[in-house]
């Protein structure tokens, strides 16, 4: 099973990286199943089945029961991989470059991690030289941050321009989500909902916003698990929402 989950996710990498819009769907679609089958491996690792009374195997949401006392905190940002995986693979749409490069990066940071710390293998020894040099050569912080966010927002205009209101939406998050880490520098990866919950907190971010920011994000929601349209009208009011959250968010020192 983890052979099968580093051919996926390796699989996965190589659509990545051609650069092609159908490469950006399987990448998704691979790497998101890579995941899957490394959390059940640490499910059967630690004495549990993967397997239901029907013989079916659990899905990824009841392996993250399974390993419910085990630390996994890029698990927020896997959820909404998944659901992203779950938009493009349902309703045919295909991931702008920007937003697939955000969730393959996040899916590889947390494979390097959980190979080492929960399955005892190296990333070096379990994926090609050649991968692993392309998934840690970007630059993530200053202003390459403040530039991936715009390029992130520019992508969500041009999504809703297309009529793509899903993934308008979709873009919007993720260039919420790449703003909100570079502010809070947190160490650890913490869930996007619980660093701006503090701010409102704090009262450096007031009620209102947090309000608005839960209908776009409800918005986001009923796409990724329901499958549900989005409108054009709710598509605009929530990319406008985020735009400006992160401008609020902007002028917000730590």
């Amino acid at each position: 099973m983890l052979r099968h989950a580093l051919e996926s996710f390796e699989h996965g990498v190589l659509h990545y990286l051609d650069g092609s819009e159908i490469g950006r769907k399987f990448a998704l679609l691979h790497i998101d199943h890579a995941i899957e089958l490394a959390l059940k491996e640490k499910v059967a690792r630690i004495g549990k089945s993967i397997f239901r009374k029907d013989g079916k195997t659990i899905s990824v949401h009841e392996a993250y029961q399974a390993l419910a006392d085990i630390s996994i905190p890029e698990k927020p940002r896997l959820e909404d991989l998944h659901d992203f995986r779950n938009i493009v693979q349902h309703k045919g749409l295909t991931p702008d470059e920007h937003t697939t490069e955000f969730y393959v990066n996040e899916a590889y940071g947390f494979l390097k991690r959980f190979l080492s710390e929960e399955l005892g293998i190296a990333v070096q020894s379990a994926l090609p030289m050649a991968y692993i040099k392309s998934m840690e050569g970007k630059p993530s912080e200053g202003v390459a941050a403040i530039d991936e966010v715009k390029r992130r927002l520019r992508d969500a205009e041009q999504l809703f321009a297309t009529g793509a209101y899903e993934m308008a939406v979709v873009s919007s998050f993720v260039a919420l989500e790449v703003a909100v880490r570079q502010l809070a520098k947190e160490e650890k990866p913490i869930p996007m909902v619980s660093i701006l919950r503090r701010y409102v907190d704090s009262g450096r971010l007031d009620a209102t916003t947090w309000r608005r920011f839960k209908s776009a994000a409800e918005l986001r929601n009923k796409a990724a698990h329901t499958g549900g349209g989005i409108s054009r009208e709710q598509a605009r009011y929530a990319v406008d929402d985020l735009h400006n959250l992160i401008d609020d968010l902007s002028k917000i020192v730590d």
